[in-house]
């Protein structure tokens, strides 16, 4: 589900590390590995990228966007990569006026019957977002968070 992670980077101050970070007109994008250690500056770079692109119209809302995208990420961690280092391509971007994030992985996530939480987190995702969409092949998972969003059209 992640496309050609082979041409990604590594991060020099922790080779087993690739971390590329995108921020373009469009929106933002990180490329690389999740771990214990790279989850709370993914949440930073993601409010830092939503406050500066939507600005004070975002309110509250910025709140259960950041949560629910955080649930998202630690839930790659937890359930795809069993809290083990991996890939994981997170995007965000306005697209007219819906906020669109998508999180992507290389592993493999149990059923919602398979799990010992019984699915708790994708229930708070689900009490966050507009839409809710989540695809599981062999080749790993993405989830897709939609929302209603003020667009402002500055980067």
């Amino acid at each position: 589900m992640i496309e050609n992670p082979n041409s990604w980077v590594a991060n020099l101050l922790s080779p087993e590390e690739v971390n590329v970070e995108e921020l373009g007109s469009d929106g933002w994008r990180y490329r690389g590995t999740i771990s214990p250690r790279t989850l709370p500056s993914l949440r930073r770079h993601l409010v830092s990228w939503l406050r500066r692109r939507a600005g004070d119209e975002v309110g509250r809302q910025a709140d259960d966007v950041v949560l629910a995208c955080w649930e998202a990420m630690a839930n790659v961690l937890g359930h795809a990569y069993h809290g083990r280092p991996g890939l994981i391509d997170v995007r965000a971007r306005i697209d007219e006026d819906v906020l669109i994030v998508t999180v992507a992985d290389q592993g493999r996530w149990e059923s919602v019957e398979e799990r010992a939480d019984g699915g708790r987190g994708l229930r708070l995702i689900q009490a966050l977002v507009d839409g809710l969409d989540l695809r599981s092949t062999e080749g790993g998972t993405v989830i897709t968070l939609t929302w209603p969003f003020p667009a402002r059209h500055t980067a």
